[in-house]
């Protein structure tokens, strides 16, 4: 006897597989900010290591030397070292090993090697944190929320999260530091505490770590993609299906190297759902909902623009708003950017591993398209 399933049990099921967007949460009355639109692992255990904090006093470069103690005998080479020494961190000590500096009985070691009891570690002081860059007071952040384990920010548009070429100006990254410089022993080099980017003309949430086991956790659960990332974009023109998904690889762009692409054959997996929140039929501008499943470079561009609806005001993958301004003067001064801003962000909190949301506001700029968008509706 065939089984019969009700509709509801067959949507359910399509949205567990992937196959369509989840469901609207509830209680999820931020999505549009105005009441007249309808669319509405513990590095240690407490106790202190054997020889715990001997390196303190020592200068920059000086060996330090240790016999390895029975109790950590089997244990990570790095977790054994920043125990012992918890004024340098695991990321500099490990960042030693994979230069050669750190040695165990006379030959190189690899951060993740285990130890034996017995064996003698040699390293040296750490002569500088893991970042060169300085400071950058001028850069003021916009906290939504902060604990001793992560640093949630609402990054305005026209800010690069951290130095990359051809880029001099103030970074996100330099305004962490000034305000935490503990920042600069956690993380790459030039990316202190940072766990994932936005693109410099997009604003909204970005989450950093504060500590090494945050880095980790936090890195884990982007690798694994047990976050939850929901942006919001105008787009030109309206999808022909409201709600779906978008599947295609991306890669560099074959002839344009400063561009991503859609379906290129090597790029890597790609997943993007999607929700029309609202269409302005007039100006031919949509307002639509994003959960990025996967997190490559330029995802929500390149996907948008495959559909056929490129995010607004984006100078790579639009063909420009000019002939839009030239027709609705009054939309130019909410148009100086792309229009995409990351909303919200669920992630698991790297100290409790409940679930947590980090939510950043609509910006003055989208409140202000919005809002000439209804307006020109109601002419």
């Amino acid at each position: 006897m065939k089984r019969r399933f009700s509709r509801d049990q067959v949507k359910a099921r399509k949205q567990a597989l992937g196959l369509l967007p989840p469901p609207p949460e509830e209680g999820d009355d931020d999505v549009l900010p105005l009441d007249e639109d309808p669319c509405g692992e513990a590095e240690s255990d407490g106790k202190a290591a054997p020889g715990a904090g001997l390196a303190s006093g020592l200068a920059p470069g000086e060996a330090v030397s240790l016999t390895v103690a029975a109790e950590e005998s089997g244990r990570r080479l790095d977790t054994v070292l920043s125990a012992r020494y918890p004024e340098f961190s695991r990321s500099q000590l490990a960042r030693q090993a994979k230069e050669g500096l750190v040695t165990v009985d006379g030959r190189p070691a690899r951060a993740s090697a285990a130890v034996a009891a017995g064996q003698t570690v040699v390293f040296p002081v750490p002569r500088r944190p893991l970042t060169d860059m300085l400071p950058e007071p001028e850069v003021v952040l916009d906290v939504v929320f902060e604990d001793e384990h992560v640093l949630a920010v609402n990054k305005p548009w026209g800010l690069a999260v951290h130095p990359a070429p051809g880029h001099s100006g103030p970074t996100l990254a330099g305004g962490l530091l000034a305000r935490d410089a503990r920042l600069s022993e956690v993380g790459e080099r030039f990316r202190p505490g940072l766990v994932h980017r936005l693109d410099k003309d997009t604003s909204g949430v970005l989450i950093t770590a504060r500590t090494d086991a945050a880095l980790r956790q936090l890195s884990g659960a982007f690798s694994s993609r047990a976050t939850v990332k929901r942006y919001l974009a105008f787009v030109r023109g309206c999808p022909k299906i409201r709600r779906g998904a978008i599947d295609g690889p991306i890669g560099r762009h074959a002839t344009q190297r400063h561009k991503m692409a859609a379906g290129v054959p090597d790029g890597r997996p790609s997943r993007t759902l999607y929700r029309v929140l609202r269409f302005f039929p007039q100006t031919g501008v949509s307002l639509v909902l994003l959960t990025l499943v996967t997190g490559r470079t330029h995802q929500a561009r390149v996907h948008l623009q495959s559909l056929g609806t490129p995010v607004l005001a984006d100078p790579v993958y639009s063909r420009g708003v000019a002939d839009l301004v030239k027709r609705f003067p009054s939309l130019e001064p909410h148009l100086q950017r792309q229009m995409l801003h990351a909303r919200r962000l669920t992630v698991a909190h790297p100290a409790t591993g409940q679930p947590q949301t980090f939510r950043a506001p609509w910006p003055a700029d989208c409140l202000g398209l919005l809002r000439e968008l209804m307006r020109l509706e109601a002419l």
